[in-house]
């Protein structure tokens, strides 16, 4: 069964009826999800591995978690403002409990960034043992509450947006979050994406990118996740 079929199938089984005209590429958000989900699932060990009093790998490793905090965080923001509006305008009343559960699960994941900020700031200041061990806790709990969102967003809110958002509207949600993060992240971020991304699908993400940064960030993207991997995780390849 191709996606398609899947993303129809979603769609009947929602109540709507599948549209014979060409569904909107969703997978752009899909890649997104997995390098995020990725990271936040290696990030309670990261944290876990810096021995007490560390305060070069805890800064570096704060430093990293705080990038992931802030993609999350502008990734959500722009489905606040782009994405669940439109959904709600133009899908069917049975679609409604779903998109107000994710809206629901979008909370709590705000208030788990949150709780992980400050015990990340307060443990990159003091990295004892303490403060390292609640960090880990909190980031356990936040990867739990975003594999049950993601979950739920793959499963029955792509497919909805693949049916009722433009091309163009959904390509301003990508804008929205690209632009959110700064331009010297865009390679590691990249990489990061890169790193399980279908290369199809990626090479779609930056098409509209200027020409050089088209060339280069493919190259140079995958180079610097992996130094920050090893750096972070232990391996290039984690």
């Amino acid at each position: 069964m191709t996606s398609a079929d899947m993303t129809r199938n979603h769609l009947t089984n929602l109540g709507h009826e599948p549209p014979a005209a060409p569904l909107v590429d969703v997978r752009d958000m899909i890649v997104v999800h997995t390098a995020l989900l990725r990271e936040f699932r290696l990030a309670p060990a990261a944290v876990s591995r810096t021995a007490p009093g560390d305060s070069r790998r805890a800064t570096a490793v704060a430093a990293h978690l705080r990038l992931l905090c802030d993609l999350l965080h502008h990734h959500h923001e722009s489905e606040d403002a782009l994405l669940w509006p439109k959904l709600r305008e133009r899908t069917s009343p049975n679609a409604l409990d779903v998109i107000e559960e994710a809206e629901a699960q979008h909370h709590a994941l705000d208030a788990a960034l949150s709780r992980v900020g400050t015990l990340r700031g307060a443990w990159a200041d003091d990295p004892d043992g303490v403060r390292r061990d609640q960090l880990a806790e909190q980031l356990e709990i936040l990867h739990a509450l975003l594999r049950e969102h993601l979950d739920l967003e793959e499963r029955a809110l792509l497919p909805l947006a693949a049916m009722v958002m433009t091309e163009g509207e959904w390509q301003a949600i990508g804008e929205a979050g690209v632009a959110a993060v700064p331009k010297s992240a865009m390679p590691l971020a990249f990489g990061m994406f890169a790193y399980e991304g279908d290369p199809t699908v990626l090479a779609e993400m930056i098409r509209t990118a200027p020409p050089l940064a088209r060339a280069l960030v493919p190259l140079i993207g995958p180079r610097v996740y992996a130094r920050r991997a090893r750096l972070i995780h232990g391996s290039a390849r984690p």
